[in-house]
């Protein structure tokens, strides 16, 4: 049938993983889009390393909430959040050691010294999950002035981007090295690795994801439900649980 919800849907057992054993049914299904997505992102494409230094574009929402997570459990040393002041204390939680409110100042102005931005105050992966997200965001022009120089430069790993960088980054025409736009290729060896991310072990917490508001899974809480992502006011996910 047509539509994006259903109770049931067939899959191919080679993109199925195990439920992690320290989250409900509900925390789990939080997890597939957002948490594969930063995983691929920062891992893959961003090549984080042990005490890299992160930005994460759109802190609070399903990607940027994960990608904060997740870069801690990676070993980042800074990460800084981008988001709405009100949503400060929530992304600090979540591991971020500074936040930029977005409403009150630019980037720039927010890592400038004197100015200009030191390479210090630049950064090793530019998260980026606000550009194209709805309101007219872009942030490629900024962020590629805060990649890292050097012998390992600075890498932009986005998850949305203007029909331009679309078309850049899928035939490569005029697309830098250090520049990532790609497509989500969930397999079980993924799952299984954000698995045991998630499951902490070596001194660090298990790790939840953020869930603004389960809802049931019919007319009327589809309808709430849709209502508040089109209201881009979401902090983390909403969870459709069917057994409600």
């Amino acid at each position: 049938s047509s539509g994006i919800n259903a109770e049931y849907a067939a899959i191919p057992e080679t993109v199925l993983g195990l439920k992690p054993d320290h989250l409900s049914f509900a925390e789990a299904a939080a997890l597939p889009v957002a948490y594969l997505t930063s995983l691929t992102g920062l891992l893959e494409y961003g090549k984080i390393q042990s005490g890299d230094r992160v930005l994460v574009i759109g802190a609070s929402g399903g990607c940027g909430s994960s990608g904060v997570q997740l870069a801690k459990a990676l070993g980042a040393g800074d990460i800084v959040g981008v988001c709405s002041g009100r949503n400060a204390e929530l992304v600090k939680s979540l591991g971020a050691t500074q936040v930029i409110d977005y409403t009150q100042t630019s980037l720039n102005e927010a890592l400038s010294v004197d100015g200009t931005i030191p390479n210090e105050n630049k950064f090793d992966i530019v998260y980026d999950c606000a550009t194209n997200s709805g309101a007219g965001e872009d942030y490629y022009a900024a962020s590629k002035g805060l990649l890292r120089d050097g012998i390992r430069p600075g890498q932009y790993v986005a998850i949305n981007g203007s029909p331009f960088f679309w078309f850049r980054g899928l035939t490569g025409i005029g697309k830098g090295s250090n520049e990532h736009l790609f497509f989500l290729k969930p397999t079980t060896e993924k799952i299984g690795k954000l698995n045991e991310i998630l499951s902490g072990g070596e001194g660090r917490e298990p790790i939840k994801p953020i869930i603004q508001k389960e809802l049931p899974f019919s007319e009327e809480g589809l309808k709430e439900g849709f209502d508040l992502l089109k209201s881009r006011r979401v902090v983390g996910k909403i969870v459709f649980n069917i057994d409600n």
